[in-house]
């Protein structure tokens, strides 16, 4: 307990038992990364959840919608959260306690599922949609206090083990896992929609999974907390004045919303594999899923190696390889299904792994004191595009087809990829540069 109070309050804590901290932390982060991460290789948002919801419905904004629903919902509420959280010393209660209120809820979503039966898939529909939310906003609460601590409570070289090792493991796991999932969805499993209410029950298990370890990570001290929380009035534009007079940063913002939509064309390229290419729909989830995971895997080690102190470098290679995304997908319509197997492989690769770029990115270059405001004005500033991608996305395949969404993606990606060259710097110079600074 002694150590404990020590380690918390940062007073005279020798480098050994700081590395000891760290060392106890990761153990307990990667669990929780793992578990997670697994859960959610197996909803996969760009072929398990579009592929769900297109049995429900043809509508393909509402299908575009489905595979960013999460993530949206996830980044919405950070803003907010992040100005409570400027008056807080120790964050490590508003990531457990949220988790223990949230992760049951996609259990509880398979059984409503096979509670409403094969019959109804508007209600099944209507069920998926709230439930889904309100997982997402609820692990929204945590997200700016959960980069808070991989900040604060985790050495740069710790971090970048986490993300690349877990990362890689969770994609061993999802290649063991990809037969099994095509099996389930295929003609020998339980038939829709208990095939799909069983993925989402096992996802629902692993997440309740994480909460156990996370009551065991030990907080290190972070920024100096404020005595209250700013007003609205005063902090809405305090964040135009990061936005406008921060250019580093406005860059990574900018090329954020570049991001979206690159990814705009992610939830078509399952619908293009089994509507236009005439792929079986079991085939097609299990093994296109297999290809993106073995691309997240590469990409996973590759950010272990160089995420640490490379971000800048890694988060270039990774738009580059994106280019490849679009571009194969299109080779794909005129020669047929091989192409899009390298699409998801690609995909894997860079878009699964881009977004730890970016988290290391705002660790890195934020301070300890602004990093939960730096952290929930990029992440909600994301969200209003993350939204509003999939609306353009569906009306633009509605109209035009899936080859026009993937000349978008192709030209947003291109342009991500110069803003990234020409204007992102690292970093670390915002570091070296206050550190060159006269007192």
């Amino acid at each position: 307990m002694a150590e404990s109070a020590a380690v918390l309050s940062g007073d005279a804590v020798t480098p050994s038992e700081h590395e000891r901290t760290y060392r106890r932390n990761f153990v307990y982060m990667l669990l929780d990364f793992i578990l997670f991460g697994v859960g959610m290789g197996l909803l996969s948002p760009t072929t398990v959840i579009p592929d769900f919801v297109r049995r429900l419905t043809d509508y393909e904004v509402l299908i575009a919608l489905s595979s960013q629903l999460f993530e949206a919902a996830w980044l919405l509420p950070q803003l907010l959260v992040a100005r409570r959280l400027v008056r807080v010393a120790n964050k490590k209660w508003w990531f457990v306690g949220p988790n223990i209120a949230v992760r049951p809820l996609l259990f509880i979503l398979a059984g409503v599922i096979v509670l409403a039966g094969p019959d109804r898939p508007g209600l099944i529909l209507a069920l998926f949609l709230a439930l889904y939310t309100l997982a997402g906003l609820g692990d929204g609460l945590v997200g700016v206090p959960w980069l808070d601590l991989l900040g604060s409570s985790l050495s740069s070289g710790w971090r970048a083990r986490l993300m690349g090792l877990g990362t890689a493991i969770n994609g061993v796991a999802i290649l063991a896992l990809a037969p099994v999932v095509g099996i389930i969805l295929g003609d020998s499993g339980p038939g829709f929609p208990n095939n799909y209410a069983l993925l989402f029950a096992t996802t629902g298990v692993l997440f309740i999974l994480t909460i156990p370890p996370t009551l065991f990570i030990r907080e290190l001290p972070g920024g100096q907390p404020q005595e209250v929380s700013p007003p609205l009035r005063e902090y809405l534009p305090s964040l135009w004045r990061i936005l406008r007079d921060d250019t580093a940063f406005r860059v990574l913002v900018i090329m954020r919303v570049l991001g979206s939509l690159f990814a705009l064309a992610l939830p078509f390229y399952i619908g293009f594999a089994t509507e236009r290419l005439g792929m079986p729909n079991d085939i097609a989830v299990s093994r296109l899923l297999l290809m993106q995971t073995l691309g997240s895997v590469a990409g996973s080690v590759l950010f272990s190696w160089m995420g640490n102190r490379r971000t800048l470098e890694y988060i270039r290679l990774m738009l580059a390889v994106g280019v490849m995304v679009p571009s194969l997908a299109l080779l794909a319509g005129a020669v047929g299904t091989a192409p899009l197997y390298l699409t998801f492989l690609a995909s894997g690769f860079s878009l699964s792994s881009l977004g730890f770029g970016f988290m290391n990115w705002v660790i890195i270059y934020a301070t300890p004191d602004d990093r939960p405001v730096y952290t929930g004005l990029f992440n909600s500033v994301s969200a209003v595009s993350v939204l509003t991608v999939p609306l353009l996305g569906g009306t633009i395949v509605e109209i035009l087809g899936y080859e026009a969404a993937f000349v978008v993606s192709l030209a947003a990606v291109v342009a991500e990829l110069y803003v990234a060259l020409r204007y992102l710097q690292a970093p670390e110079r915002r570091r070296a540069r206050a550190a060159e600074s006269p007192a």
